[in-house]
């Protein structure tokens, strides 16, 4: 009877981690934590934020779909905002399609509740909108006195709009952005430090983190 009931736990508890889309973030095969010190190189870089904003998820399977519309703000600063849908059955589904980055609707709307609340640190103007992904931190290679960086990147408004349509075949429930190819190869901190505008940079900078998401 004991094992009976050891067994049924087991599987209830797997059954819940399935159902759960967790999201990690990863400096190649690391786990990333804020303040930890990773490299590029012999240079070294920390991170002291790192969010951004995932929007109206749709998940597919052959005889079904289901959609989870809103906007979701992932904060490494915030375990449980690593955990979306935790009474979802991902893994059951084949495929998922999702916003990286906010639509118009959600600029221009008055609602700014939950995640969208300007009190989280994401919003900027009413004429700039929200703050798709933001990082901000330290590196050795930056060539300023504090070494400091800081990436605000965001948009609505054409031509540089930010906002980018995914679709990821499901291999399990994690959700992973890699960010380390994305400071590797796109970012160049001898001529960037700051983006804290809409723009062409802003634009490009997004459109290269959005090679990097996966699951597994």
């Amino acid at each position: 009877m004991i094992l009976k009931k050891l067994t049924f736990l087991l599987l209830f508890f797997a059954q819940q981690v399935s159902a759960q889309l967790h999201l990690q973030f990863l400096w190649g095969t690391e786990h990333m934590s804020l303040g930890k010190t990773y490299h590029i190189g012999q240079d070294s870089i920390k991170f002291d934020e790192l969010k951004m904003y995932l929007s109206d998820f749709h998940f597919q399977k052959q005889t079904r779909q289901h959609h989870i519309l809103g906007a979701q703000l992932i904060d490494l600063a915030e375990d449980q905002s690593l955990t979306l849908f935790p009474d979802f059955p991902v893994s059951e589904y084949e495929s998922m399609s999702f916003r990286f980055g906010l639509d118009s609707s959600y600029h221009v709307s008055e609602s700014v509740e939950g995640d969208l609340d300007p009190l989280k640190g994401m919003y900027w103007a009413w004429n700039s909108g929200y703050i798709q992904f933001k990082c901000t931190g330290t590196s050795s290679s930056i060539p300023l006195t504090d070494q400091t960086f800081e990436y605000h990147l965001g948009g609505y408004r054409q031509p540089f709009e930010t906002v980018l349509p995914m679709e990821i075949k499901i291999k399990g429930n994690k959700l992973i952005l890699n960010i380390k190819p994305f400071f590797e190869h796109t970012v160049n901190f001898q001529q960037v430090q700051r983006v804290m505008i809409p723009g062409r940079i802003a634009q490009w900078y997004c459109q290269e983190l959005t090679e990097h998401f996966r699951s597994e």
